[in-house]
């Protein structure tokens, strides 16, 4: 009884289909997509209910940076700010180099942007200005 038993599960591994294509092609050969990490929108009210939607302000210290859909180098890029430039900065990323933003327009730096004040809770920024995600080093921050 040993034996049938055993031939018959050799025999159950043995079929003639073949592998798909796309595995006996060398790596090199197969298509690859780009990344693409999508969007993340800036979160406001990190802090809580009793303090402003974004705590920080800042100022941009770079000559030139993009402003990012996501905390990443592969996002898309949305805009882009010039030195001096004054902002709002609502959140971090997980890893602390990229900041959440919220820019108020050039012709109105004063301008709260809707996150000098407290929120409900913790939210996507929806408001008129400018968002996104700039690098962290990119920033000095400064009393509002």
């Amino acid at each position: 009884m040993r034996p049938w038993f055993f031939a018959a599960l050799l025999l159950a591994g043995c079929h003639n289909s073949p592998l798909p294509e796309e595995d006996l092609r060398p790596a090199a050969e197969q298509t690859t997509v780009p990344l693409s990490p999508g969007t993340m929108p800036v979160r406001i009210g990190e802090q809580g209910p009793s303090f402003a939607a974004c705590g920080i302000g800042g100022e941009v210290i770079a000559p030139s940076i993009p402003v990012r859909a996501a905390p990443f180098e592969e996002a898309s890029v949305t805009d882009a700010l010039e030195k001096g430039r004054p902002l709002f900065v609502c959140t971090r990323s997980i890893d602390q180099r990229w900041l959440g933003v919220v820019v108020p327009p050039a012709a109105a730096p004063q301008e709260g942007c809707g996150v000098t004040s407290p929120v409900g809770g913790r939210r996507a920024y929806e408001g008129a200005c400018l968002s996104g995600w700039i690098p962290a080093a990119a920033v000095r921050a400064r009393a509002r």
